[in-house]
């Protein structure tokens, strides 16, 4: 059911790759992800596929909506205080909480599909006009875009130039001018090379799909 959705929502390839860029493979989550984490700078407590506390979950209601019947009930309690909780106060919550919480791939794959991509989706949609003229693939390398820096499109400051970039081009309908976006934007992690082969990726995923 929940793979049926996401193929109407995002291509696989953009799946592949906000999985890849989120935790890099099944073998190296099962290694270093099951646990609380803390991606650091503004993120909070995370689990999962990229599933940040902190920063994403509103209220308690939200998070025993996306994990009850999947982790125990004792771990979604243990969780609760991470909720709102960001910067250095979540990389200590995070190091408490890791003996408490633990996030089996399957599980983490299942919220991941079921939960947070048709929620990114939605998040995509309302913040950019004409999204139903794209690809599954271009749409996705948004969605992958927005998982990341949050739906930024409309904030202020040079840090988001290519953000309301987008937007505009999403608007005038110049979808060929979108991929140089995702690449000058670069210029904000000069030496985060993660982030930057991220870029690169929807770069060259969102052009795909403009030839789909």
């Amino acid at each position: 059911m929940a793979t049926a959705m996401i193929e109407k929502l995002i291509s696989d390839a953009a799946r592949d790759l906000i999985v890849a860029s989120e935790v890099t493979s099944e073998a190296v989550y099962k290694r270093q992800f099951v646990h609380t984490v803390w991606p650091g700078g503004g993120s909070g407590v995370t689990i999962g596929i990229g599933y940040d506390i902190g920063a994403g979950v509103s209220s308690k209601k939200k998070l025993w909506a996306d994990w009850q019947g999947r982790i125990s009930d004792a771990m979604i309690n243990a969780l609760e205080p991470a909720i709102g909780v960001t910067g250095s106060r979540a990389k200590a919550l995070a190091q408490r909480m890791k003996s408490k919480v633990t996030i089996p791939w399957d599980t983490a794959i299942e919220v991941f599909d079921a939960v947070t991509v048709p929620r990114w989706a939605a998040i995509v949609r309302a913040a950019l006009p004409n999204t139903e003229k794209l690809s599954l693939d271009s749409f996705g390398a948004l969605v992958s875009l927005a998982y990341n820096r949050g739906p930024s499109f409309s904030k202020a400051g040079t840090r988001y130039t290519e953000m309301r970039a987008i937007k505009s081009h999403m608007a005038a309908q110049r979808f060929d001018l979108i991929p140089a976006e995702f690449r000058s934007m670069k210029r904000i992690w000069p030496t985060m090379r993660g982030l930057r082969i991220r870029r690169d990726a929807e770069a060259a995923l969102f052009a795909r799909g403009l030839t789909a």
